[in-house]
């Protein structure tokens, strides 16, 4: 009997240490070695769109265009990622939306061209982002950010083919606003076969 009790005694020690030593390892583990398909982030105060104020912001990594998410130096911003942020999927007329990350925080929200971020009323169907760009279009010395936008409207022959438009957001000291006017003049003045960076910056420059 004492015999029994002896080793049911070791048989919980070793338990208790073992136990121990997992939840010690398991606090060593980095934050960065979880996995998760979310980024929850904090919308920093002060920089942010005023729509997003005081939100958390959840970004699903599934959701992040990689091919068109670029670190950039964009004035007072310093070193930031601008993130293209794709519809989720099976959403009725969602649009693409942009971010500015920075530490892995959301620093501010791009502002959004239509009502709740639909794209029904002007474009279509979201298909992918062409291009983005980060020039200065209106001499003021702040770089600007320019993306070009494929959509697919599903109206005559070529309706299933991507058509692109561009969109325009102009820099200042709080952000970045929505250049509505001077992006509706390019989309409607420039050809959607000419539509190109180059061409853009060449028909603003000479407004």
């Amino acid at each position: 009997m004492k015999r029994k009790v002896i080793l049911f005694a070791a048989a919980m020690l070793t338990l208790s240490l073992t136990a121990g030593c997992q939840k010690q390892r398991a606090e060593n583990l980095p934050q960065e070695s979880e996995t998760t398909s979310e980024i929850h982030i904090q919308i920093e105060t002060g920089k942010q769109s005023k729509d997003e104020a005081g939100l958390n912001v959840k970004l699903d990594e599934n959701r992040i265009i990689p091919e068109q998410s670029f670190h950039a130096e964009l004035g007072d911003w310093g070193d930031v990622r601008f993130v293209s942020y794709g519809p989720a999927a099976g959403s009725d007329f969602e649009d693409v939306s942009f971010y500015l990350l920075n530490n892995g925080k959301v620093v501010f929200v791009f502002p959004y061209y239509g009502e709740n971020n639909k794209t029904d009323q002007y474009a279509g169907l979201f298909d992918s982002v062409e291009s983005v760009a980060f020039h200065d279009v209106n001499g003021d010395n702040l770089k600007d950010v320019i993306v070009i936008i494929n959509y697919i409207t599903g109206a005559g022959p070529q309706g299933m083919e991507p058509r692109p438009k561009a969109r325009i957001f102009l820099a200042d000291k709080k952000g970045f606003i929505l250049a509505k006017d001077m992006t509706d003049d390019v989309n409607d003045h420039i050809e959607e076969k000419d539509m190109s960076m180059g061409h853009i910056y060449d028909y603003l420059k000479n407004k």
